[in-house]
């Protein structure tokens, strides 16, 4: 059995070449594992695949395993896969100026609040209003009568308006 690698390091993302001859052999599959997950490829008994190795623990290890009338034998090779390097990206309005954290947070929740549906509006200004007043009665007790009224006055007047 002949099992080779074009290359035993690489960098997130490339692309390794693998060859095989098991001449003989009645079957033959490649366990391909990175550490987060194995998987198991069947083969021909000779040849050449290309694989992408995106994502790894650090090291790969490809084994070739081998049957014949019965019994197995397998080789194991490791591949040394060194993390992607990343760069910092900024994030930039239609006008192509810098955004924020505060201004990318607002698009966003303006965006979710587009997508809600009428009734979970409504339960949400509730929810606000009523978060309000409570803040407020924190500090003087005698508005939580007022914002009370008022919280229903809005109800009463979103009831009617539809």
């Amino acid at each position: 059995m002949t099992f080779d690698i074009d290359r035993t390091t690489v960098t997130e993302g490339d692309i390794v070449e693998v060859r095989w001859d098991c001449t003989g052999a009645d079957r033959v599959e490649l366990n391909i594992d990175n550490g987060f997950k194995a998987s198991v490829i069947p083969l021909d008994i000779a040849g050449t695949k290309r694989f992408r190795l995106n994502r790894s623990k650090g090291r790969t290890a490809l084994t070739i395993t081998a049957w014949k009338n019965g019994k197995s034998g397998s080789k194991t090779l490791k591949v040394h896969v060194k993390e992607m390097p990343t760069t910092h990206a900024d994030t930039v309005d239609n006008q192509g100026r810098p955004m924020g954290s505060l201004r990318q947070w607002w698009q966003k929740t303006t965006r979710r609040w587009q997508g809600l549906t009428p009734e979970k509006r409504m339960a949400a200004r509730v929810l606000l209003i009523l978060a309000g007043i409570l803040l407020v009665a924190m500090i003087l007790p005698a508005f939580l009568l007022l914002g009370i009224t008022a919280l229903m006055v809005y109800l009463v007047y979103a009831l009617w308006k539809k």
